[in-house]
This record gives C-alpha cells, structure tokens and sequence, in this order.
C-alpha cells in the first residue's frame, strides 16, 4: 500500500513539474511575440496581424502589408540568444554543430553544404559552404529521389562517403527550415556516419560572423552509399507496422493538422515545440522533459519509432531530436500525402486545377476552377478549429456567419450533387513570383457537379507570374494542393 502511495505522488510530482515548465514556455512564448510598438507587429503598416485560414497562411506575416513581423525579425536574427542550450547533454551531442565550432573548422575533409536555393545561397552564405539545394532531392509529393540519383548528384558536387558533413539552411520569419533536417536524414539513410546540423543555421552565424558572396565548389568524385533500411519507412512497412506493439508512430505536423486526420494510433508531436529561441533545438533537459510520458503521452523510447509529417520534410524536424535522444527512428517517405493515396477516406481529393486565361492583362479578370470531391452535404454545426475558423480560436461554426478575417464570411453556401444546400469551405490562395499570399479567392460550386469557380480582377496585381493553392475543408477533413496551377499578368492595361 505505501509502494503504491509512492507511485502516485512520484507521478503527481512529474505532472506539476511538467505543467509549470510548459506554462514558463508559453507564458514567455506569448510576452516574446509582443511587440515595442504599442500593440502592433507589423514596422511597415502599424497594422495588427490576423490569425491563419485553413492552412493557407502561417500567421508569419502582416495580413496588411505582407510584411514579416518585427517581433519575428528580433528573435530570429538576434545575436543575444545563447549559441548553446542550457544543457547540451544528449545521448547523441555529434549530430549537432554550433556556430563557434564551425567558425574553428579547418579541416578540409569537413564539407559545409548551404542546401537552400541558389539564389538564397548567391545572395550570402557562410565562407567555404557548397550550394546543394535540398528540392534536388524530392520530386512529387515529397518522395525521395532514391539512392542512386542522391548519391550521383553528392558525387557530382564533390562529396564523399568519407566527409564530415554540416549542412544548414535558413529560417522564413515564423517558421522552421526543414531543408538542412532533411538533408540530414537523407545522409544518415545513406550510411553517412558523419554528418550534423548547424544549429539555428545561416540565422543564427550571419549576425555573429558575416557571410560571403564568394562561391565555393568542390572538384566531382564518387559517392558510395551504404543503405541502413533502419532510417527509412514508406507506405508498406507503415501499413505492415499498425499493430505491432513494438512500433509507435509519431505524426509531427500541427495539433489542428493532425486533428483533421491522421493515421491510425499516431500520437501527436507538434514539430514547432521542439525550439527554443532563434529556431534552435531544445537543450537535452527541454526535450528530455518534453518528450516524458507525463507529457507525450504513449511515447515510449524503448519502441520502434517511425515519424511522418505532410510529405517527410518536417517529420525531419522530430527525426533529429529524437535521435539527440537515443530514439530508434526512421522518418516516413512521402508521409501523409502518399498515405492518403492509399486510403482515400482520410481526405479530399482535389483535382483539375485551372486558370483562364493563363496570360492576363493587369485589370483583366482570372477564373480559378477545380474539382474538389468534399463528401459530406453540409458540415456540422458544432463543428470548430481552425479549419473554420480563420481567427484560430476554437469557435462554434455557424453557417453563414460574418468573419473580418476571410472576405465576409465563414462558410459559403454552395449547391451539392443531390440539390440540396451545404456548406463548404474551398478557397484559392494567389502568390507572386515571391511566395507572398496577394489574395484569397473565395470559390463557388453553382452548378452542383463539384467542380469550384472563384475569380479575380487583377487591377491590383504586378505584372509577373502568380502560382495558386487550393485548399478545401468539409468541417473534419480538410486537403490543400500547392502551386497547383500558374498564370501570368502583363502590364499592358490596354488590352488584346
């Protein structure tokens, strides 16, 4: 009787250490995301940023403007924030580089690897670093290229099984950058025994040390994999693997996104808990507690653990914390958009995307279509979460409601299949050539046949490139597909 006294207090003690540390990192979440200027984040506009929409905007910019926020720009750029976590004790420390250890690197078998976009990389870049870019390694739907063409494209850049590989990317304002994540589980799937991340990245050396314009190759050589099946899972070994005790899968994405579907007894691991300030990883006793049982409930370090995400990329993310952590892991290729190939019930499928016309005067006017199969005839009314509400805030849905943040209204009454009235959500995100959202088009479905029409007078627009999202939302389920089709607009007014 007083063993099991013992156990209970012991687990009450865990369950308040745990509450108060996760209650000191949102308390100074919240007050570092305010800003010094009375309210409002944006320096451009003085403009108070709004919440996401359905998966199309990640709150990182002034929903005014477009520009990044100024509370973003401090944090990520700072040079106050420490170079290493309080306690850097992880079981595996050699998988992570900090910036004044790279800053004393002069062995020249150590290959620092920049694996963002070329133009990133020739706008600045840490000295002696090759430009690699991590999309050379994806094709669609985030899939792996595969070894043979991974290895050929490292050997064409000069790198081989024997070098000490740091690779690094940088940080958009309010997100994470899985380029340098990836690489790095990619390297480790190919048997590459030395490789590591810089911690915060080119973020975090460029206030500390500079950067260079100068460009660096490296003359070409062989690569020779040596494959560890351990690293890797697709779709088969994840089906094979659903009840098998000894197996636990974690889904790294956002608490909305694995809310609105996830796979069958994944638990829940929000990639964007897993920094400290500046986009760092959390020290050993950060993740050590944050990864407790008490806190993540079910996860069990003993077991098999396999993580996904959307398409593999941000699942790259828990890969190398949990292998900091002495995790057996292996990260899930292609992740979420191939799983749901296989089981079509866990989305909506979204096709056919168009724009007419692809070429468009500026003030003429573009008509988004595309079929999306939403397979409920109305949505819940006591359906809430973000994939209806636009402010985030967990609200009540009511057909029809007023909503300042996305163009008047919070669900569109749209005919069905069966001619009766539902309610759906389905909206065309627009970007330019720069990624910047410029509009959110609200689309339609008249006609009944499930193929979606919303339109746009780009009176507004430069002349450029645009590139559209459709993201779709039945109240449960809810899908988006990127740069699904393009158009262009020309700056003749005149007309054809």
């Amino acid at each position: 009787m007083q063993r099991k006294v013992e156990e209970i207090l012991e687990t009450f003690m865990l369950l308040v250490v745990a509450g108060i540390v996760l209650l000191t990192v949102t308390i100074g979440t919240v007050a570092g995301a305010g800003s010094s200027s009375g309210g409002s984040d944006c320096p451009t506009c003085d403009y108070e940023p709004t919440y996401d929409f359905l998966m199309g905007d990640d709150g990182s910019g002034c929903s005014s403007c477009g520009g990044p926020r100024l509370s973003d720009f401090s944090v990520l750029f700072s040079d106050d924030i420490p170079i290493r976590p309080t306690n850097s004790d992880y079981e595996n420390p050699s998988l992570i580089t900090y910036i004044d250890e790279l800053k004393n690197v002069s062995d020249p078998n150590v290959v620092i690897v920049d694996v963002r976009t070329p133009e990133q990389y020739a706008a600045g870049h840490i000295p002696g670093a090759i430009n690699l870019d991590w999309a050379n390694f994806r094709k669609e739907k985030g899939v792996f290229i595969g070894v043979e063409n991974a290895t050929g494209i490292l050997g064409e850049h000069g790198i081989n099984q024997e070098n000490e590989i740091i690779v690094y990317c940088s940080s958009a304002t309010g997100t994470q950058c899985p380029a340098s994540y990836y690489v790095f589980w990619m390297f480790e799937y190919i048997g590459h025994e030395h490789v590591s991340v810089l911690d915060g990245g080119y973020n975090a050396w460029c206030p500390a040390y500079g950067y260079t314009q100068n460009v660096t190759t490296r003359s070409p050589t062989t690569y020779t994999a040596t494959v560890v099946d351990e690293r890797f899972a697709d779709t088969e070994w994840v089906q094979n693997k659903l009840n098998n005790p000894g197996v636990q899968i974690a889904d790294a994405r956002t608490t909305e996104d694995y809310k609105a579907g996830h796979i069958e007894g994944a638990i829940n691991i929000n990639y964007e808990t897993l920094f400290r300030d500046g986009d760092r990883l959390r020290g050993a006793d950060g993740l050590r507690l944050f990864l407790a049982p008490v806190v993540i409930a079910g996860l069990d370090n003993n077991k098999d653990t396999v993580v996904y995400c959307e398409s593999g990329a941000s699942a790259s993310f828990l890969y190398l914390a949990l292998r900091m952590m002495g995790y057996r892991v292996r990260n899930y290729d292609g992740s979420w958009n191939v799983w749901c190939e296989t089981h079509p019930e866990l989305t909506i499928p979204i096709s056919n995307v168009s724009v007419n016309p692809s070429s468009v005067y500026k003030g003429g006017l573009v008509s988004i279509y595309a079929d999306v199969k939403i397979n409920s005839s109305e949505m819940k009314e006591e359906s809430t979460g973000t994939s209806l509400i636009p402010s985030g805030r967990n609200l009540p849905y009511i057909p029809g409601a007023g909503c300042a943040y996305c163009g008047g209204v919070s669900a569109v009454p749209t005919s069905t299949t069966s001619g009766s009235i539902g309610t759906s959500f389905v909206r065309g995100y627009i970007y330019d050539g720069n990624g910047t959202n410029v509009k959110i088009v609200i689309m339609h479905d008249d006609s009944g046949d499930r193929r979606y029409v919303g339109e746009w007078e780009t009176d507004s627009a430069e002349a450029g490139i645009y590139y559209v999202d459709v993201v779709a939302s039945d109240g449960v389920l809810r899908a988006k597909e990127k740069n699904a089709a393009t158009f262009e607009v020309v700056s003749d007014t005149a007309g054809p």
